[in-house]
């Protein structure tokens, strides 16, 4: 049996494992990893090494940014901070463009906060706006869940690009420019699909128990200013950081993505009460150790798994003789996470699994890394549907049958990441003409 049909078989068979008997993707992606290995000539003793080592470079870094990500999100959702964001945005906008206002907020507050739980944060505002606007509650619901789930996939310090960028040795500053241009032209291809079709989306059932967290109230004064501060701030380091000198010792700490989003969370911490401010603290700071666990073994299982697959350089044997264009930079890496999402039902473990394949011909300069970074991101916003459990949460809290539900979400994320796919291509080909 040659070794490609060992590397798609174990791929296959993963996916079975995971969709279908529920085995959890840590086992899966260890055990499976192992399989490749020895299967494709290797001994336990050098798969293991190749897992171990996948691990630890993986985590070596991503760890404590996914963590802090996950901190600085815990801190706004707690504090408050996360309904000034949205409060101040829908003040923007108006009550007429508040499906554009949601998405706006689903999108700054998707990037630190877990979908699940910025969801079901912004809910009871949620459903007050559409009752005073007279917006379908499914249409603004959707511009949020959508915005969320992009700001899932595409814009570090979420995990799964920051798994992407640690499997495809990329510097994580260098792909947020692009990943956000990508982001925002596959919401507005998302609000477009929204309006062309809010009259299928009418819904009149409203929740009327529901009430509004009053915390924001709290938070006076300039104190207003630092949720966006605390948010924006690192990407704009991390950002900037990546087009400056790279010797100078300040930029070299700003540019670093654990120290500028440390500098965000301290940006953070005067939203916080000073009475009990320590305990506070430090229950926000075992809330996100909590919620990241599981999070980051996963992720460093993928990297695991994915340094096997680099090991075995079964990749770059297929692809030899295989020239860098647009259609392998972009549509195949893009085609192969959509369908990882699709089947699986997690971004994440489409992310990390995309990556794993790739990574060869990453390393052999036959993939552009931004370009194939910003394609997978963008495909793993793939077909959401009855397999994901964001699907089972939305259909729950807006009381939507499964059969409306698969004609509006699973399709809205379908047209969302084909427009964010079309950008990457758009983008590239654009690249090759300077």
């Amino acid at each position: 049996m040659s070794a490609t049909v060992i590397l798609v078989l174990c791929i296959v068979l993963l996916i079975v494992a995971v969709t279908i008997l529920k085995i959890h993707p840590i086992p899966a992606l260890l055990v499976f990893g192992l399989l490749l290995g020895l299967a494709t000539g290797g001994t336990v003793t050098t798969v293991t090494e190749s897992l171990l080592n996948g691990f630890g470079n993986t985590l070596k870094w991503i760890g404590l940014i996914i963590f802090f990500g996950a901190f600085l999100g815990e801190i706004l959702s707690k504090s408050g901070g996360a309904e000034i964001i949205a409060n101040t945005l829908i003040k923007l906008f108006g009550t007429k463009f508040l499906p554009l206002s949601m998405a706006v907020i689903g999108f700054l507050i998707g990037i630190p906060v877990f979908m699940d739980v910025a969801y079901l944060t912004l809910l009871p505002t949620l459903h007050v706006l559409s009752k005073k606007s007279g917006h379908s509650i499914l249409v603004l619901g959707l511009s949020l869940a959508m915005s969320l789930t992009v700001a899932h996939a595409l814009v570090p310090p979420t995990p799964g690009p920051l798994a992407v960028a640690a499997i495809l040795e990329v510097n994580v500053g260098e792909i947020i420019p692009l990943n956000m241009l990508i982001a925002i032209c596959a919401i507005a291809g998302g609000l477009i699909w929204l309006k062309l079709n809010k009259n299928f989306l009418k819904q009149t059932k409203i929740q009327e128990s529901i009430e509004i967290n009053t915390k924001e109230h709290q938070i006076k004064g300039f104190k207003r200013l630092l949720p966006f501060i605390a948010l924006l701030l690192p990407l704009a380091l991390m950002s900037i950081g990546s087009f400056l000198n790279t010797e100078n010792q300040y930029i070299a700490f700003i540019k670093n993505p654990m120290w500028a989003l440390l500098i965000g969370i301290l940006c953070a911490l005067p939203l916080l009460p000073t009475k009990k401010f320590s305990s506070t603290v430090n229950q926000y700071f075992q809330n996100a150790a909590t919620k990241t666990a599981i999070v980051i073994l996963i992720t460093g299982t993928g990297g695991a798994f994915g340094q096997v697959i680099k090991d075995t350089e079964i990749v770059n044997s297929m692809f030899a003789n295989v020239n860098a264009t647009g259609v392998m930079t972009v549509i195949i890496p893009f085609l192969l996470s959509m369908l990882f999402t699709t089947i699986t039902g997690s971004i994440t473990v489409s992310l990390i699994t995309t990556a794993s394949i790739v990574a060869p011909l990453i390393a052999n300069g036959t993939l552009d890394p931004q370009f194939t970074t910003a394609a997978i991101c963008t495909g793993s916003l793939g077909i959401i549907h009855v397999n994901s459990s964001f699907f089972w949460l939305f259909k729950e809290v807006h009381d939507v049958s499964v059969s409306k539900l698969l004609k509006s979400f699973s399709l809205l994320s379908f047209v969302v990441s084909l427009f964010g796919g079309f950008t990457v291509l758009l983008a590239y080909y654009f690249k090759e003409l300077l």
